[in-house]
């Protein structure tokens, strides 16, 4: 058979879980492939005892009450996330008695040849592999019919404040970063002095900002930019104003904890502030077993850090990490590097001392990222598809 000759494309379903950001990049890739999709949500037990690493190619830990129906027709592709959804795709692939094409993103703490492509980023550490894409950012795909009724819906009500508008998104604490009152506190300074030579701040908050941070940042930015910030924070069943921003914004500032605003800002090829977020010391664990990983851990992510070249200790460790049996620390500072280094986004610290780059040969390469994905998803599924 001619390879250039494309074949009908994959019956496509996307495993759907309870994190609503990990759901947009299974939903953005499965969009911009263009394949039929079927969304399949997936409800998790939440009290099941088994760890997923050792629950197999079945349904244990699947709250099945809260699941979509998982019956033939089988399909021909399925794009996950999250290590929970590991032991149902395999369970789909087993009952499909057929060749899937089997697309992971993010880190699924496991083995990774269990899966065709797995796409990642950098914070994860994942080591090279051939199945294995690292890209700088989450996958995401904003809807510009919506970012347009977002921006006639709002404008007015910014229209108040004089322009430039920059959009500030804040994100909140996680298990490796830290985002309390002093880290509230420095923000207001730094978004002061970035604000010093005019333009407003319209500044949103998400439901993982701490009620403290919400109002040390209201309260802060009201009195150092009285008449040029209109705070509008996260309330559960109340307006939500971050697709207006995205839409009607001249640049962003934001937290580093959440690498998919970041995505979604990075959509818009503006100029783009991160907020930097120290991290958090790592829960020491007792024994022997874990003093070792966490010294060997250490000792490669070290050594990565130097730009060294793997030694043999490093070596082992990667396919340790490729077999599903180490695991490396995330470390949303390499997101933060790769960022910075690429001239995408600049530091809110430094924001009125750094030398604006290229944004559009910045932006450029977050495209190219994307294209080399659909590529080889589309690759992939062609030699399946042709029984290769």
């Amino acid at each position: 058979m001619n390879d250039t000759i494309p074949l009908p494309p994959p019956n496509t379903w996307l495993i759907l879980g309870e994190r609503a950001g990990d759901n947009a990049q299974v939903l953005a890739l499965g969009h911009a492939l263009g394949w039929p999709t079927e969304a399949k949500q997936i409800g998790y037990d939440d009290s099941c005892p088994i760890d997923f690493k050792d629950r197999g190619a079945t349904l244990t830990g699947v709250n099945l009450e809260r699941t979509d129906k998982l019956s033939p027709p089988w399909p021909d592709a399925i794009i996950a996330i999250g290590r929970r959804s590991v032991p149902v795709t395999r369970w789909i692939r087993a009952q499909a008695g057929k060749r899937i094409l089997h697309i992971h993103l993010g880190r699924p703490r496991t083995d990774l040849s269990l899966f065709d492509l797995v796409v990642t980023t950098p914070q994860y550490n994942l080591p090279e592999a051939g199945n294995v894409i690292e890209i700088t950012l989450p996958l995401v795909s904003v809807d510009a019919e919506a970012l347009g009724r977002a921006a006639a819906a709002w404008h007015d009500r910014f229209a108040v404040l004089p322009r430039p508008w920059t959009a500030v998104m804040v994100g909140g604490p996680t298990p490796q970063l830290a985002l309390g009152v002093e880290e509230g506190q420095r923000m207001v300074r730094e978004l002061g002095s970035y604000a010093a030579g005019g333009g407003s701040l319209i500044v949103t908050t998400s439901p993982r900002t701490p009620a403290e941070v919400a109002a040390t940042l209201q309260a802060g930015l009201q009195e150092a930019l009285p008449g040029r910030c209109l705070f509008l924070p996260f309330t559960p069943q109340g307006e939500n104003p971050y697709p207006a921003m995205l839409a009607l914004a001249d640049s962003f500032v934001i937290s580093i904890d959440s690498a998919s605003m970041v995505a979604e800002a990075a959509t818009r090829q503006k100029p783009l502030y991160l907020f930097h977020l120290a991290k958090i010391a790592p829960k020491v664990k007792p024994g022997l077993k874990s003093a070792f990983s966490r010294s060997w851990r250490l000792r490669r992510k070290t050594r990565q850090d130097a730009d060294l070249p793997a030694d043999p200790l490093d070596k082992l460790y990667d396919f340790w990490t490729r077999r599903g049996n180490a695991r490396p620390r995330r470390d949303i500072d390499q997101v933060e590097t790769r960022l910075l280094s690429l001239g995408i986004a600049r530091p809110l610290g430094d924001a009125n001392t750094s030398t604006a780059g290229d944004l559009g040969r910045a932006f450029d390469t977050l495209c190219d990222e994307r294209e080399n994905v659909l590529e080889r998803a589309r690759a992939l599924w062609q030699r399946i598809a042709q029984g290769n």
